[in-house]
């Protein structure tokens, strides 16, 4: 009887732990900070460090994320699922980040995006 109960009792906390194994940590919002080392890390060898995507000899290897009609002009989901699945566009093909960084390092890179390469907004 009492192998019976541990073994219950046992059963019950390896179901406990796996159910709280596989629920997603919350997503906090992005770290912009974070997100700038992550950006020189994988991203500014195609983007540049000021986000143009131009080598300083004018060779556009990526988006421009300075321009008001470029890729921050999308919703953050859309720009989330390119960084996820990568990107085949007029210019080349960006990798996809699945596998490499993770949700909060997704989210602290578009922050890091939106905070230092947004193009101001446009006038009426």
């Amino acid at each position: 009887m009492v192998k019976a109960s541990l073994l219950t009792i046992a059963i019950t906390a390896l179901i406990a732990g796996l159910a709280a194994c596989s629920k997603d940590e919350p997503i906090k919002p992005g770290d912009p900070v974070a997100g700038k080392k992550i950006y020189n890390a994988y991203c500014a060898a195609c983007h540049q460090a000021d986000g143009t995507g131009k080598t300083a000899s004018g060779v556009r290897l990526a988006a421009d994320y300075t321009l008001a009609d470029g890729p921050l002009s999308r919703p953050d989901n859309e720009l989330i699922k390119i960084i996820i699945a990568g990107k085949v566009g007029d210019i080349g093909s960006m990798p996809a980040w699945r596998g490499v960084l993770d949700k909060q390092e997704q989210r602290d890179v578009l922050a890091h995006l939106r905070t230092s390469f947004a193009p101001p907004p446009q006038g009426d």
